[in-house]
């Protein structure tokens, strides 16, 4: 049997990707290869932004964040200790992959009942569609979805795996949550090139804690990571479930595919370069790749390239500018100094985190005034950082 439509991975994107194939062809014939069986765990923060909660419902599946409480507050620390405080428009949550990625993939699993259990174990590129080589036995589709995360196979059939001077490392680990308000806490440090931690509120008693280095800096090991990760987050120390995780972080530009092969997620490198976020960008891009495989299967890549700039490329060369910058210089902490004197950098800033927001012309200006700015206050008067 020649499939649709297959699918290979059941995380975010690949569970995005198969809830939107069925509601837009029904009568389509569409499988699910996902090596794992479900609950499973994937390092990560854990972080749902409030576009990923608004990616959900356009998925049918709001239900997948009931019992986790709504996370109003985000904080954001820069190299020198400057913080800025922020309100995003809508709440977000914190959810362990183990718990989200299970209900997804549920309700995945639901709408398309043919589910193999087996690892992809090469890829065939065929003029009319592709064969995929499995664990228990060869799969034939016309379009092939390829969200199976990082290390993807069908990444590296299609365009090759990702170059490593765009990607990065973190760690993920869970603790007891620190005393105060629950808020979302993210901060940069420079240590051999950009680094970032981070912990986020689980609820009253745990947390999601993690450190990771950015692409370009030298390559650390994990006790080091550990090591760094409690002398930024004190409460971290001590934390359990440490898992390590790579990251493919976006380069600025686009990586749909080819031929028949869609890529979406992680196997996209669609990772914001300066948060380490996916989520938001797995779900979207899930949708997006299986409305293009639905609209055009003899060629769908084309398609699938124009709905991604559309929704995410002002973004993605965004947030890449943003992080050259940040590498080279004192920007973020310019930047975060201009964000608390300004709500509209503030939400900007934020949106550029964890959101999809862009940089324009009038935005630049503001942050160019407010970068000015903070650069003569710094002179005149030159901050600490934090101990």
């Amino acid at each position: 049997m020649v499939f649709d439509l297959v699918i290979v991975g059941a995380g975010p994107a690949g569970a995005a990707a198969a809830l939107t194939a069925r509601r837009m062809a029904p009568d389509a014939t569409v499988a699910v290869v996902e090596r794992a069986t479900f609950p499973r765990d994937k390092p990560c923060g854990d972080a749902l932004s409030p576009d990923a909660v608004a990616e959900l419902g356009r998925l049918g599946v709001p239900h997948v964040v009931d019992g986790a409480p709504p996370v109003t507050r985000l904080r954001l620390r820069s190299p020198s200790g400057r913080e800025v405080a922020a309100a995003p428009p809508a709440a977000g949550y914190v959810i362990p992959r183990r718990v989200f990625d299970a209900r997804l993939a549920a309700a995945a699993h639901a709408a398309v009942p043919v589910w193999t259990t087996a690892a992809v174990r090469s890829v065939d590129v065929l003029a009319d569609g592709v064969r995929l080589r499995t664990s228990v036995g060869d799969v034939r589709a016309r379009v092939a979805i390829g969200a199976d995360g990082a290390n993807s196979r069908l990444r590296r059939a299609a365009v090759g795996a990702p170059a490593p001077r765009h990607t990065g490392v973190a760690i993920r680990g869970y603790a007891p949550a620190p005393d105060g308000p629950a808020e979302m806490l993210l901060m940069w440090e420079r240590a051999a090139g950009l680094a970032y931690g981070w912990s986020f509120p689980i609820d009253d008693d745990r947390c999601n804690v993690g450190y990771g280095v950015f692409a370009g800096a030298a390559p650390v090991r994990r006790a080091e990571l550990e090591r760094r990760m409690g002398a930024l987050l004190p409460h971290g120390t001590g934390a359990t479930d440490v898992r390590g995780h790579r990251l493919p972080l976006s380069d600025g530009g686009m990586h749909p595919g080819r031929g028949r092969i869609l890529l979406a997620g992680d196997a996209a490198s669609l990772v914001n370069p300066i948060t380490g976020e996916g989520i938001f960008y797995a779900l979207l891009s899930g949708r997006l790749a299986a409305q293009a495989a639905v609209r055009a299967p003899a060629a769908p890549v084309p398609g699938y390239r124009a709905l991604l700039r559309a929704a995410l490329g002002a973004h993605v060369r965004s947030t890449r500018w943003l992080a050259r910058l940040a590498g080279t210089g004192p920007v973020l902490d310019h930047l975060v100094h201009a964000a608390a004197r300004s709500p509209a950098t503030s939400d900007l800033l934020a949106d550029l985190a964890f959101g999809k927001g862009a940089l324009t012309p009038v935005t630049m200006r503001t942050i160019a005034g407010g970068l000015w700015q903070s650069a003569r206050a710094t002179r005149a008067t030159p901050w600490a950082p934090r101990s």
